[in-house]
């Protein structure tokens, strides 16, 4: 699973890059925000790690073969710690653990409070667009303003949407990111074309924390 700390200096130049050309070419307003998690998801680490040691005292005491109490006790514990380390070292195991319905809500979630706590509601055009991955839900959310969503067709921001999260499935994803703000650019610019001086309201190397 790519992690957050594969988003070195130089991608988040690339980055940047791509959200100026967005901006230079239209009147939306840009922000992309990559993000380790959108949940608290401990509890399910807690309840596998539980459910492998009950697993193992039951094989334990089930067995035709004699345990003693200390090996059959430490053992399931030994166990059940491998388990809720697994969670930490393989974050992508909450994808199987974690029901789908509820890693896109916190991601949607996550999404709309990033977007009111920068206020990127507050453009003159209301043409503000959030591009946001999470990615141990492994989810892109494309949540824009009302000057966006009214001008733009929404089978071209489904595209956009379906885009995104592609660029997750990608064997180099880093490289699928960049190349989807590429491809929003033209889309930009053909349903918000730029009238008069156009002002960069929001910082491209915006970044909130919740």
């Amino acid at each position: 699973m790519i992690k957050i700390k594969d988003f070195d200096q130089g991608f988040k130049t690339k980055l940047y890059d791509g959200v100026k050309k967005i901006e230079a070419n239209s009147q939306a307003e840009a922000v992309v925000m990559i993000k380790h998690s959108s949940g608290k998801y401990m509890v399910y680490s807690i309840a596998a790690a539980g459910i492998v040691f009950v697993a193992a005292m039951a094989y334990f005491m089930l067995s035709p073969i004699e345990y003693d109490p200390y090996t059959m006790f430490t053992t399931s514990v030994v166990l059940g710690v491998l388990m809720a380390l697994a969670f930490v070292l393989f974050p992508g195991l909450y994808r199987v653990a974690v029901p789908k319905k509820i890693r896109d809500k916190n991601v949607e979630i996550h999404a709309r409070a990033i977007f009111q706590k920068a206020q990127m509601y507050k453009t003159i055009a209301n043409t503000a667009f959030l591009v946001y991955y999470s990615l141990v839900e492994k989810k892109a959310v494309f949540l824009a303003d009302y000057g966006v969503t009214l001008n733009t067709p929404q089978e071209e921001i489904t595209a956009i949407e379906n885009m995104l999260n592609a660029a997750l499935d990608n064997k180099k994803p880093k490289a699928a990111i960049l190349d989807a703000l590429v491809k929003i650019a033209p889309i930009m610019a053909k349903y918000l074309p730029i009238v008069g001086d156009d002002i960069n309201e929001l910082p491209d190397d915006l970044d909130i924390e919740l």
